[in-house]
């Protein structure tokens, strides 16, 4: 089925951007199906790309492929897993020592709305677009057969379902759950994890090569850990440079409460505090105490155009 974007859009999708959002779309008088394949195209019924069809969301079409010849079927969805495993096979065994890898990374990958991670002999599937749910049987299947888990976990957490019109998903598909914490070693940081209290996939994969590369560039001085989470800046640090202290600030005790534990696993002394970030670093400027290094990873502040202003401004709190 072709969909029409309007006027106003028509010169915005040269950069292959996924995202088409409903005011791009000149909706037709007969919907498609939520999860239908769908051809984009100008008013002039120039072709733009193939995607999924979501009327749920303000993502009113997923794109994936901008070569017409080309199915957006099974093999197509495969061929790309294909892709992004070849890609970290090939980068991870000369640059990282690990056992956790995110193998499929959302549209860096061109599979919008799909990330997977893998925690030692278990996959977490983060969906977060109805387009990639149509696809699950194809994915748990095919993870299956290359990777061999002991068993893999979908999920589809309450912001995703809201947004995409589905219901929030933590469902082992293949296996069971391991039995309590589990470990992992990135780098030489030995981290305790836990699906159950995890946030997302379960850790930052993504931050990965910051985490070592930010640690390659710290000096030896005092350091300040912001939005640590379960301090893998920290421990990077630790491993690397061994700075003479290191001061770690979360919101969340239940988070802190397994960064306390990681710092246990790698003998790392960190001074961990709860506090709201924002208020913490206001107090730390009416005080004297300085810092060589300050990492700051603060969440998501903008997930809308119209919170983008709040945002910048949380940032820009946030640095100053």
């Amino acid at each position: 089925m072709q969909l029409f974007v309007n006027s106003k859009a028509a010169g915005h999708f040269s950069g292959h951007h996924p995202w088409i959002l409903d005011r791009s779309i000149i909706e037709p008088t007969h919907r498609p199906e939520p999860g239908q394949i769908v051809e984009l195209v100008t008013a002039k019924g120039g072709w733009i790309g193939r995607g999924v069809y979501n009327p749920h969301s303000r993502i009113r079409v997923r794109l994936y492929q901008w070569n017409q010849r080309q199915s957006l079927d099974a093999a197509w969805i495969e061929s790309q897993l294909q892709q992004a495993i070849d890609l970290r096979r090939h980068w991870m065994d000369r640059h990282h020592q690990l056992d956790a890898v995110r193998w499929v990374n959302s549209e860096g990958d061109g599979l919008s709305g799909l990330i997977v991670d893998q925690f030692g002999d278990h996959l977490v599937v983060q969906l977060t677009a109805r387009a990639m749910q149509v696809w699950e049987p194809v994915l748990v299947e095919w993870f299956q057969k290359q990777l061999s888990p002991e068993g893999i976990v979908v999920r589809i957490d309450a912001n995703t379902a809201k947004a995409e019109g589905l219901e929030a998903r933590d469902q082992w598909v293949i296996g069971a759950a391991p039995n309590g914490p589990f470990e992992i070693n990135e780098n030489g940081v030995q981290l305790r994890l836990d699906f159950a209290k995890g946030q997302k996939t379960g850790y930052y994969l993504d931050q990965r090569a910051n985490r070592r590369r930010a640690a390659a560039w710290m000096g030896s001085g005092p350091m300040l850990d912001v939005c640590c989470y379960l301090a893998g800046f920290s421990l990077a640090a630790h491993s690397v440079v061994h700075p003479e202290s290191i001061t770690a600030v979360d919101s969340s005790s239940k988070v802190l409460e397994q960064a306390q534990v990681n710092a246990q696993l790698n003998a790392a002394s960190i001074d961990f505090v709860q506090a709201d970030c924002f208020d913490y670093l206001t107090e730390l400027g009416d005080s004297s105490q300085t810092f060589e290094t300050v990492v700051l990873d603060p969440p998501r502040m903008a997930s809308s155009l119209g919170s983008v202003q709040a945002a910048l401004r949380a940032y820009n709190r946030l640095n100053l």
